[in-house]
């Protein structure tokens, strides 16, 4: 019998709360397939608990003051007694951080590592890395390596397809999406926006998302005289859907592990400008798939996304070895049979 706590408490709908809902019907598969049951443990008044409210199974909430209050910790306690797991395996480190205090001796502990900012213990705990780089990350940090695991990020086929630049009456439209923060970059794509506007483009861009940054980014925007072209729309809840309104997708983020939206719009055939960093580099073969960028150059960024208005062709051509690349390699079948891996592998199963 195999009993597993799946611990996530992030309070928004995000990327990292997305993983954690990919991964829990995959862990409840699992777990029936060997006699025992997944338990999903989300944020109490989180996003996450009100959009699941009605499913089933329901996820089991717990309260998220701090990773050592008495409140927290009590809860936590209760949670582990009631399905006393084999295995933990926790989203971002305040869940990892509690269970670690709560966990009987025999359980096995693992973290899925969503950025490069984690805490490294190096007796006990599996990571379990949604990028190459992070993977890296950990065992240069002196994680034994037969306890760091590679398990990218995926996303559904889409239901939406994008169909850049087969519209001759409008304006190239490009997109973006992502909370915004400073991480994000969202600063300099409105830079950049200002220099291909300056350089005599026609463009209409829509930024999706939203985040503490939005007063300064509303800032810029009419600074540089773009409240015409550049509009933050907020959050969408269909992302794919909104993607696909595209014919250029702008991904100039700072700092990523393995970014969903990022998969999404390659998976709906858009054409990508990203930044050259760690995560979108594994994802994009420069020139075959998308286009890389260095990060923080608005006038790499302006470049970059001209060049992909100028030659459509070229660019339709880049968006559909994405989605090939996407459907291959990053659906929930690439993630479910490499999460399985991983659970033999720490469960000491051939």
């Amino acid at each position: 019998m195999t009993a597993i706590l799946h611990a996530m408490l992030g309070k928004g709908l995000g990327g990292l709360e997305q993983v954690f809902l990919d991964y829990q019907p995959i862990l409840e598969a699992y777990a029936t397939r060997h006699g025992g049951v997944a338990t999903g443990v989300v944020r109490r008044g989180g996003k996450v608990a009100a959009q699941q409210v009605d499913r089933v199974p329901p996820l089991a909430t717990l309260p998220a003051y701090t990773d050592w209050d008495p409140i927290t910790l009590g809860a936590a306690r209760g949670i582990v007694r009631a399905t006393a797991p084999d295995l933990i395996l926790s989203h971002g480190q305040r869940p990892a951080r509690l269970m670690a205090k709560v966990a009987p001796a025999k359980t096995v502990l693992a973290i899925c590592v969503h950025k490069p900012a984690f805490d490294v213990e190096t007796a006990r705990t599996h990571y379990v890395c949604v990028g190459q780089h992070l993977a890296d990350l950990a065992i240069e940090r002196g994680v034994p390596p037969e306890r760091v695991h590679f398990v990218p990020n995926a996303v559904k086929p889409p239901t939406s397809l994008a169909a850049p630049f087969r519209d001759g009456v409008c304006a190239p439209r490009i997109v973006a999406a992502g909370r915004l923060h400073p991480k994000k970059g969202f600063d300099v794509l409105i830079a950049a926006l200002a220099m291909l506007r300056d350089q005599g483009q026609a463009f209409d861009c829509e930024i999706a998302g939203e985040g503490d940054e939005r007063p300064k980014l509303e800032g810029l925007i009419a600074e540089h005289g773009l409240e015409g072209r550049v509009r933050l729309v907020g959050w969408r809840g269909d992302v794919s859907a909104f993607l696909a309104t595209g014919d250029v997708f702008a991904f100039p983020s700072y700092q990523e592990g393995f970014p969903l939206v990022l998969l999404e719009a390659m998976a709906v055939g858009l054409p990508a400008a990203s930044s050259a960093i760690p995560g979108p580099v594994e994802m994009i073969a420069e020139g075959e798939d998308g286009v890389l960028v260095p990060p923080g150059d608005p006038a790499a960024l302006a470049q970059a996304l001209a060049g992909l208005i100028a030659a459509p062709e070229k660019a339709v051509a880049l968006g559909a070895a994405a989605r090939a690349k996407v459907l291959a390699d990053y659906g929930p079948e690439s993630l479910k049979r490499r999460l399985d891996a991983v659970l033999n592998l720490m469960f000491g199963r051939t």
